[in-house]
């Protein structure tokens, strides 16, 4: 700025060192505010610009270079800048707010609301970087003859049956679990659940009271039918230095080996008696 108001023949070249002295002293106004946590960008950016014209205002004086163009230069100048730049803070905000909106979007199922396999991936990504986390809990999740449920009563039925599950999932493992357990809606009827800072144990025992209130409430469905759904579970603790993606992968392998025999039951590493209890085929067949 000083260099265009010396070719402008408003600023003599004999006042350079005036000009060094502007620049520090602005320059180290601008690292102080950047290190000012208590305000925000916005209000710190605006610091910046009245600070600017300050500077310029008293090394005017210093020089005793005060005229009407400099003045205005120093003044009016920076008020419209100021009305501009306020303008595209305003827009690189609103932008920012919108690519967080997309963000999240794309980070949840359209039907369920659950959070889908994007977001698991990240979520394992996070856990793995963090060496502070050692107790990680995950589990594969399958709702029983789901494709049963779709045949006798109807897709639209169906639908209502993944959403329901999801509801009473999402708010079981976020209460008992807040910020440390998440519900991810893996593909098709199968979901995952992760859960971090908990023992396997307290996961288990919580899934148990999630399998009672699905034996002992039924859906009713818009058509006004009342369904009872059960769900297949494997849970599995994260060993010492294992991958998360082979701790998935193991408690995916669990999980067919409880629907190959028989369904309706959860199992972990330390859990492996399968419950007597009526199946859901039955329970479908005497509903219909």
């Amino acid at each position: 700025m000083n260099v265009v108001e010396y070719l402008m023949g408003i600023l003599p070249l004999k006042d350079w060192w005036y000009w060094i002295v502007e620049s520090i002293v602005f320059t180290t106004i601008c690292l102080a505010l950047t290190r000012w946590c208590k305000i925000s960008k916005r209000i710190s950016y605006f610091y910046a610009i009245a600070s600017l014209g300050i500077v310029e205002l008293v090394s005017l004086a210093i020089t005793r270079s005060f005229s009407p163009v400099s003045i205005a230069a120093a003044t009016l100048g920076l008020f419209v800048i100021a009305i501009f730049e306020d303008q595209r803070f305003y827009s690189e905000k609103k932008n920012e707010q919108k690519i967080k909106l997309l963000e999240k979007e794309s980070e949840r199922d359209y039907l369920t609301g659950l959070l889908n396999y994007r977001a698991l991936s990240q979520e394992i990504n996070r856990l793995a970087n963090n060496n502070e986390i050692h107790n990680i809990v995950i589990g594969a999740l399958d709702i029983d003859h789901f494709k049963k449920i779709n045949d006798t009563y109807g897709h639209f039925v169906g639908n209502e049956v993944l959403k329901y599950f999801s509801t009473v999932f999402r708010e079981q493992i976020h209460s008992a679990f807040p910020k440390h357990g998440y519900v991810y809606r893996f593909g098709g009827e199968e979901f995952t659940i992760v859960v971090s800072k908990h023992s396997l144990e307290e996961v288990y025992q919580l899934l148990q009271s999630i399998e009672k209130l699905f034996n002992n409430k039924s859906i009713v469905t818009k058509e006004g039918m009342k369904l009872i759904i059960s769900f297949s579970c494997s849970l599995t603790d994260r060993l010492n230095d294992e991958l998360l993606d082979t701790t998935l992968k193991r408690a995916d392998k669990m999980l067919y080996s409880v629907k190959n025999n028989g369904r309706g039951w959860i199992v972990t590493d330390q859990h492996h008696q399968r419950p007597q209890k009526p199946s859901l085929e039955r329970k479908i067949n005497n509903n219909y």
